[in-house]
Formats: structure tokens, C-alpha cells, sequence
């Protein structure tokens, strides 16, 4: 914080007024950090000047469910100038140096001239309030802790961020532990969470949980809960109560050892479905919990119920989607003489809905082999049947050239159009063989970027003619090109999702990729995969999915039964494709 001995005044409030004032005089900066602290404000909240200025006033002196409410207000003002509490006088509740909440009166002003923005508060302490008003200071500070409760459950749809969220939301606020036990389809009691003042305390009770687990058929508060879908309030835990709902002697004696006081149990329900139990505990504490807290904790974990069953039904469909996906691309690589083969794809978002891009390697007779990779229009089920569609297509006509393939692809595409409407897709097929020359490949493309070669010295070329679209246009017509690749050389297949991956503030160019490939050196196979899609990606998600499959020429030896290389001694015809031989 700095030295603070020497804090700069402002030009308001200052002089004898700012001095001399009844009420507590706070100036604040626009970093929500404290500039200038008057008298008053010394004797009200129990902290000297040197001590508050440069402190954040939202942990000095407001209470804790209502510390962000603050933050985002402040980040409200400055981004939109909207003065939701300036210039009004406002009734909240302040927080004196030893803990205690109590209600003040604020008046909040900007102060005129001063850039950044500085903000002055004039806070008056109201003393004691008849019941009526302190139920409703307390019942704010409450809707003010749910709402927060609500934006931190929101953040994530992964379960265990969304129950590591909760525990932790709840601690010290409401509880010095927190355990929020699962129960499982097959009825027990798993996926244990905790959050403590202290992480070790938090550990430990993990630990415990996972090595006594809590049996359907004990007395646990817990269980009771799961059994009944009832609230359970513990007001006092004696000795006697510890070693009944004990699970055995190591969970025994770290009751004891924590002291465990008080506690809450409710349940986490959600669409009519019991899912597991929060429980908040007090330890050093010795304010036993009340029906007020119990309340709370109820409309806290009815909250945290459907957030919870949102992430597991979130888990269940990205689940469903990945199987699916898995399901259209090739299990394992065909083991190709002379080549390394390595493919990779990475799912846009979160991955909760099937994309339609894939790739393809496999067997045509004995010595060809079938290389697709595509791009299918859209998402969901639909593209999924499109993405199937094409696949097993391309592998069933793969005995003509690849040219052909494409354009009977289209003819099938276009006919699925009653069942597949307004869906089209690009794609690129090649036929691989060796002859003496080297690895020839066939290639024709649908719309689809055209494959990066980079040559042994570094250079990059791309291969193949490019068609229409596939299900666009009748009668498309796909022209055949020959290349032949010698060893090192490196082929690079990939979707448009690998140039698009952070659209619209930038977009790769052709240039761009080539760039990458050549600054990847001499990485191959899934090295060299791995390394463009994390260029590309720079750490976050994906605009769009990304297929990438990479292919190695490490060459091989020719035999002697080659029909292209019948007339050539097998001694040149090793010369021509820089293959050294390989014995045997």
C-alpha cells in the first residue's frame, strides 16, 4: 500500500470541515482504494487514518455478502456513468474493526474537478434500530448474498466448478465448513466437496469422507436429508451426538478434533430429483445456527440445486455429443509403408453440440490408400448424418479416381436433399501409392483449402484443384491432379476451422498458415498438429471446430514386384527416391 503518512489531500473535502465533521467522512479513488479518512471515521469504524488510507474500502468496512454488490456498482459507474446510489442518501450496514455489522446512513458524491474520479461518502451511524428495521437491513444483506450466490453458480457448467463454487461462496459468510455430498444413480453417496477457512481443514474432511463413506442406512445428518428431502437444523452437537452419527473411528475423532458445534443439512433438489445435501457447520463459533439461517440456507440450496443439475445435464449431453463425434472419425490410423500418419480435432466452445468436420485414412485393395478430410455445414444431428453420409460414401466408391468420387458424392448429397435440406459440405480426397518416383498422390478438392507440402528444404507448395461445394450444384464436375512426394516431405490437411479459430478479429490467411508450418521446423506427425492448432487457438476456445490430419513421408525401400517400376533396376530406383535401403 505504501507509505501512507503523507497521503495527498483533495481538493473536497479539506480544512476544518473535513476535520471537525460529526459524521465520517470517507474519500475514495476510482480503484475502490480509500485516499483520505477523517476523525469521525476513526472513532466509527475503529480503524486509525494510517491504517485505512489505501486500504480497498469494500474490505474495510461493508460486510461480506455485500462486497461485490459494491465493486460492481463502482465498475458500473466508471464504465457507463449510471448513479444508481450518487447524491442519495441510502440506509446499509457498515462493518466496525472488531466484526460487528451495524446500520449507517451513506450519502455518496463525486468530487467535482478531480480526475481519475474520487468519490466522497459521508456516513452517519443510525445506532440502534427498532426490529422491524433491522429484520429488513438483515433480509437486504440476505437477497443481496443470494443474488451474488446466483452469478457465482451461473459462471461454470462444469459440476465440480460449479460445487467448489458454492462451498467456497458460503465460507465464512455463512459457515466455517461447508460439505456438499452427491447422491449417485446407484444410491450411494459420493463426489464429496468442502471448503473451510482453513484448506487443510477442507482437505482432511475430503479425505475423511472418502475413506468412511456415508452409509444410506446410518443416522448422519447427511443421510437423513437424502432420505427424507428435508431440511435438518442442529442447533447444539454434544459428545454423544458426534459418536452416534459417526462413520467409523478416524471421522469420530476428527469431529472432536474440529469441534464441531452447529449445523444446517438441507437438501439439493432439482425437477422433483433429490441430488445430494449441502451441510454448513460451526466450529470456533460458538452463535449456534437459527431458523432464520436455516431459511437462507434452504432458498441457497434450492438455487444451487438447479445449477447443479444444469451442469450434470451439460456433462450428459457434451458426453453424448464427444461419443458421437468419436464415432465419425477413424478409430485408429491404417498402418501405410513409408508414411507416419497423425490426426487430431478439437471441438469449438465446449463441445456440447456434434460438428461436422473429419478426416478419414483407409485401405483401397493392397497397395492404395484413401485420404478425406471435410467440412460439413453446420452442427447438431443433421450434420452428423451428412458427416456419416460423406464418409462411408468416399470409402464405398474409392476404386475410381478421386475426381469421380466427388462428383458421384454429390449426386448422393443431392438426393438426401428431403432428409438433409439446405446442407452442403467441402472435402478433399486423395488415393495414395508408391511407385518408383516415390509416394503419387491423386487429389481432388470440393470447395475445400487446398493441402500444404512442405519440402525437405523448408519450402511449401500446395496441392490439388479446387471444385464447388458438394451439394450445391447438379452435374459438378471435379478435376483429378497428380503430385509426387518424396521423403521428408510433411503433407497438411485441415479444415477451415484452423484459419477461422479466432474470427472475426483475425483471420489467417493462406500466407499466414504456411508461416506457421515453416516456423513448426522440424516437428511432425502430432507434434506438428499439436503446435497449429495452439498457435492458432492462443489459449482459448475455438470459433469453429478444427480437423487436422498430417502426413509424414519417411519413404521406403521399392521391391522388385513395383508394376510402375518393372524396367528399373532396384539400385536407381533407390537413387531417384533418395531412400536408402532398408535390409531384409
Amino acid at each position: 500500500m505504501g507509505d501512507t503518512s503523507g497521503a495527498e489531500r483533495h481538493p473536497f473535502p479539506s480544512g476544518a470541515i473535513f476535520t471537525s465533521s460529526v459524521d465520517a467522512v470517507i474519500v475514495m479513488g476510482a480503484d475502490g482504494r480509500i485516499r483520505d479518512w477523517n476523525p469521525a471515521a476513526e472513532e466509527m469504524f475503529g480503524h486509525r487514518r494510517e491504517e485505512a488510507v489505501g486500504r480497498e474500502l469494500a474490505e474495510l468496512i461493508i460486510p461480506g455478502p455485500l462486497r461485490d454488490a459494491h465493486r460492481n456498482a463502482l465498475h458500473r459507474h466508471l464504465q457507463t456513468g449510471e448513479r444508481t446510489i450518487l447524491d442519495r442518501r441510502i440506509e446499509v450496514t457498515g462493518l466496525r474493526r472488531g466484526g460487528e455489522e451495524f446500520p449507517v446512513e451513506l450519502t455518496v458524491t463525486r468530487v467535482e474537478g478531480a480526475e481519475p474520479p474520487l468519490f466522497a461518502g459521508f456516513v452517519r451511524d443510525l445506532g440502534e434500530l427498532d426490529r422491524a428495521r433491522r429484520e429488513n437491513a438483515r433480509l437486504q444483506q440476505r437477497m443481496a448474498f443470494l443474488a451474488q450466490a446466483g452469478l457465482e453458480l451461473e459462471r461454470s457448467l462444469v459440476i465440480d466448478t460449479t460445487l467448489r463454487s458454492l462451498a467456497h461462496l458460503t465460507v465464512p459468510e455463512l459457515a466455517e465448513l461447508t460439505v456438499i455430498d452427491l447422491l449417485q444413480d446407484d444410491r450411494s453417496v459420493r463426489l464429496t466437496v468442502a471448503a473451510a477457512v482453513s484448506p487443510e481443514i477442507a482437505r482432511r474432511v475430503e479425505e475423511a469422507r472418502r475413506r468412511e463413506p456415508l452409509s444410506l442406512d446410518g443416522e448422519h445428518p447427511v443421510v437423513t436429508v437424502l432420505r427424507e428431502a428435508e431440511p435438518v437444523l442442529i442447533e447444539e452437537m454434544s459428545e454423544e451426538f458426534h459418536a452416534r452419527i459417526a462413520q467409523g473411528p478416524g471421522h469420530l475423532e476428527l469431529m472432536r478434533e474440529l469441534g464441531y458445534r452447529s449445523a444446517i443439512v438441507v437438501p439439493l433438489i432439482a425437477r422433483n430429483r433429490i441430488l445430494g445435501a449441502l451441510s454448513l457447520l460451526r466450529l470456533s463459533n460458538p452463535q449456534p445456527f437459527d431458523r432464520d439461517d436455516l431459511v437462507l440456507a434452504n432458498d441457497l440450496a434450492r438455487r444451487a440445486g438447479l445449477a447443479i443439475d444444469n451442469a450434470r445435464l451439460f456433462e450428459s449431453v457434451r458426453h453424448l455429443a464427444r461419443t458421437l463425434q468419436d464415432s465419425l472419425l477413424p478409430r485408429s490410423m491404417p498402418e501405410v509403408p513409408g508414411l507416419e500418419l497423425a490426426g487430431r480435432y478439437r471441438a469449438a466452445a465446449q463441445g456440447q453440440e456434434v460438428g461436422g468436420d473429419f478426416y478419414d485414412v483407409f485401405a483401397i485393395g493392397d497397395r492404395h490408400w484413401g485420404i478425406a478430410i471435410g467440412d460439413v455445414c453446420g452442427k447438431g444431428p443433421e450434420a452428423a448424418a451428412l458427416t456419416s453420409l460423406a464418409r462411408y460414401t468416399i470409402r464405398a466408391l474409392a476404386g475410381v479416381d478421386p475426381g469421380t468420387v466427388l462428383q458421384l458424392l454429390n449426386d448422393a448429397v443431392l438426393r438426401e436433399r428431403e432428409t438433409l435440406p439446405e446442407r452442403f459440405l467441402t472435402v478433399a480426397f486423395a488415393v495414395a501409392r508408391w511407385d518408383a518416383d516415390g509416394l503419387v498422390l491423386d487429389v481432388a478438392s470440393a470447395g475445400h483449402p487446398p493441402p500444404i507440402v512442405r519440402r525437405a528444404s523448408g519450402g511449401m507448395r500446395r496441392v490439388g484443384p479446387t471444385g464447388p461445394m458438394v451439394g450445391i450444384a447438379l452435374d459438378a464436375e471435379y478435376r483429378t491432379e497428380r503430385m509426387v512426394l518424396e521423403a521428408g516431405e510433411t503433407v497438411v490437411l485441415y479444415t477451415d476451422g484452423l484459419t477461422d479459430a479466432r474470427a472475426p478479429d483475425r483471420m489467417l490467411s493462406d500466407a499466414d498458415l504456411e508461416a506457421l508450418v515453416r516456423e513448426a521446423g522440424a516437428r511432425r506427425g502430432d507434434e506438428l498438429a499439436r503446435f497449429l492448432e495452439q498457435s492458432v487457438t492462443e489459449g482459448q476456445d475455438p470459433r469453429d471446430d478444427i480437423a487436422l490430419l498430417v502426413m509424414d513421408v519417411v519413404g521406403r525401400e521399392v521391391g522388385p514386384d513395383e508394376d510402375a517400376a518393372e524396367t528399373e533396376p532396384q539400385s536407381e530406383r533407390r537413387v531417384k527416391t533418395g531412400i536408402a535401403p532398408t535390409g531384409g
